[in-house]
């Protein structure tokens, strides 16, 4: 019998079967049929992109179909998670997902329930953050930065509210008593080449995106938002080292799906994202990017972000911390 002929009376067998046992027979009648669709929350370029593009080949590689991207940049994540939240949750469309899902949840009102509407499949990555200043700017330290704003009104960029950039810029505004202007970007680049230019002072970028810059000699780093020094910047002090003790941040990334994919699809996307994650190339590039490898099972995905949205709700209280 033809293939094609086999997959169109296994969809149709599928669809005369209850709701759940359909989603299990068209997991087993050779998914994904098509390209799958993956969205991602950032413009090209950036450390949001770059992962998307490696799990995408990957993925794509292992599971015999495309997957394409599809940049949704905008509202800090929201336009891209609205788009996931409403599409078919027949495993043809996928989204990367990283902090600001969780961030703009307690900032603001979003279109989403973070829990209720999407499908957990696995996260791929945590990585601090960096603090960077023009390379003509006079600031060298923290202290600099501090001093300089206690003088002169200062205004920073990120990738858009709720971003990691985003949280970064509030914390350090309320644990250093100062008051800095945010300007949201539609992705962390152009935030990272207004710094540049001297348009902005600083940001809170991702290594992947504020090195090129740096390397050109364009942009200066200033210190680093993790607990400990990153391995590929051994030089570069810590938040807390500088003289903010307790300032720590840490951007996650990760696979989500729409609420209601078929539990055999989900497991057989969590598996091939764990056998992803294991591979030399795979890791090494995360490595040498900032990040760290955090690939899991679906439950501890969901765990992630069910703490997430505890832990922002109570430091937004705490620090008073708004979306503009």
């Amino acid at each position: 019998m033809d293939r094609r002929v086999l997959e169109r009376m296994l969809v149709l067998a599928a669809a005369l079967l209850p709701a759940g046992a359909a989603g299990e027979a068209l997991a087993q009648a050779g998914w994904p049929s098509r390209p799958v669709r993956l969205l991602v929350p950032a413009q090209p370029g950036g450390s949001t992109d770059t992962l998307a593009r490696i799990a995408g080949q990957k993925l794509g590689d292992a599971l015999g179909q495309p997957f394409v991207i599809d940049n949704r940049s905008g509202a800090g994540g929201t336009v891209a998670a609205e788009t996931l939240m409403r599409s078919a949750p027949d495993g043809h469309t996928l989204g990367v997902a990283y902090t600001a899902l969780t961030v703009n949840a307690v900032l603001q009102k979003v279109p989403y329930d973070t829990l209720r509407d999407f499908t957990p499949i696995s996260l791929i990555s945590t990585s601090p953050l960096v603090l960077v200043v023009g390379a003509n700017s006079q600031v060298r330290t923290l202290k600099d930065l501090i001093q300089l704003a206690k003088a002169k009104p200062l205004s920073y960029g990120s990738a858009g509210i709720g971003s990691g950039g985003h949280v970064c810029g509030e914390l350090l505004n309320v644990m250093a008593g100062i008051r800095t202007v945010h300007i949201p970007y539609k992705g962390a680049g152009p935030a990272s080449a207004d710094v540049a230019a001297g348009q902005i002072e600083f940001q809170f970028g991702a290594q992947i995106t504020t090195q090129g810059l740096v390397k050109a000699g364009r942009l200066r780093m200033v210190a680093v938002t993790g607990a400990r020094r990153a391995a590929t910047l051994p030089d570069v002090p810590t938040m807390a080292e500088s003289g903010l003790p307790g300032f720590e941040f840490n951007n996650w990334f990760g696979v989500l799906g729409p609420a209601g994919m078929p539990p055999a699809v989900v497991a057989r996307l969590n598996a091939e994202m764990l056998k992803m994650m294991a591979l030399p190339d795979v890791r090494e590039r995360i490595t040498f990017d900032g990040g760290e490898p955090a690939a899991g099972p679906p439950a501890e995905f969901r765990a992630l972000l069910a703490s997430d949205l505890s832990k922002w709700a109570r430091i937004a209280r705490e620090l008073r911390m708004q979306a503009n």
